[in-house]
């Protein structure tokens, strides 16, 4: 009886068209809130190897987005970033100059698809000049790492946090040091100490993060730490690096900071050994065992 009914009727042209573009629109919707596949996987590879510290690999990859996607900043990103954090982890800023080269060639790539409706060509900008002014705050250029992390903001806070998740590592950073030092920047208007909800935000990107799902245990640790009232949480997120990557040396430098707070000394000389392994295995280690031996030394 139902399908005898259901065959007499008519259909409604004007719904049937309302129904056809919804669905267009929900693709598209859907599409661009993603990137290219090859972006994509090659960028989480590349943070893979960070994590790993395998450098080089990582190099080959960033060096593969470059030749592959010259006309978007992504490429560059990733090796700005991979020598980023391979001259924390040298302790050394032996890569200097090739890190500045990478930063300006992806912020000139970025800038010039400005505007072009793409997301993910402005994240990716945003985040090279947010790598820049995070290089200036680890070397203590404190003024530029604000000016680049102003920048950076002024482009994140038109991205769609909702389509890009992403955009709240970015969003999630800046707040947090400028909650940090709310006191230090007493003269800039509107300057607020927002650090819960930014960490709220940046456990979100743990979980939900595209890119950034990854690299935001490094801030998390490095937060949680700062905050001095919530080591238990740095260890937290530094057993679950661990767990992935053994011998990742933030972790690692994480957890003895972490149970140093704490007065856990078996535990973070137990750390310490494990550090000095990770040291002893590079050939260039100079600066490593130097700083290894200062922020051991007093114990």
């Amino acid at each position: 009886m139902f399908m005898k009914d259901l065959s007499k009727l008519k259909p409604n042209r004007t719904l049937l068209l309302a129904l056809l573009f919804t669905l267009m629109f929900a693709s598209a919707t859907v599409a661009s809130s993603m990137p290219n596949p090859r972006i994509l996987a090659d960028g989480k590879r590349c943070v893979e190897l960070v994590f790993e510290e395998r450098f080089a690999d990582a190099h080959q990859v960033a060096n593969g987005l470059i030749r592959q996607f010259p006309d978007h900043p992504a490429g560059y990103f990733f090796r700005a970033a991979i020598f980023h954090y391979q001259m924390l982890y040298l302790r050394n800023n032996v890569h200097e100059r090739a890190f500045y080269e990478a930063c300006n060639q992806g912020i000139q790539v970025g800038e010039r698809n400005r505007n072009l409706n793409c997301q993910w060509n402005d994240f990716f900008l945003a985040s090279t000049i947010g790598i820049q002014g995070a290089f200036e705050r680890v070397n203590g250029r404190l003024v530029s790492s604000l000016r680049l992390a102003t920048r950076a903001m002024e482009i994140f806070e038109n991205l769609n946090s909702d389509e890009v998740k992403d955009v709240l590592y970015g969003t999630g950073v800046y707040e947090y040091w400028i909650g940090a030092n709310a006191r230090l920047l007493w003269w800039m208007p509107g300057v607020r100490d927002n650090r819960p909800r930014a960490l709220r935000n940046l456990e979100t990107v743990r979980n939900e993060g595209i890119f950034t799902n990854l690299i935001v245990n490094y801030d998390l640790m490095e937060m949680y730490l700062n905050e001095r009232r919530r080591e238990q949480d740095a260890i937290r997120i530094a057993n679950s690096v661990l767990a992935l990557y053994p011998s990742n040396s933030v972790a690692l430098w994480a957890l003895f900071e972490a149970y140093d707070a704490l007065g856990e000394a078996e535990k973070r000389d137990a750390v310490a050994a494990r550090i000095l392994e990770r040291i002893q295995q590079e050939s260039n280690n100079e600066q490593m065992m130097r700083h290894f031996q200062r922020r051991t030394r007093r114990h």
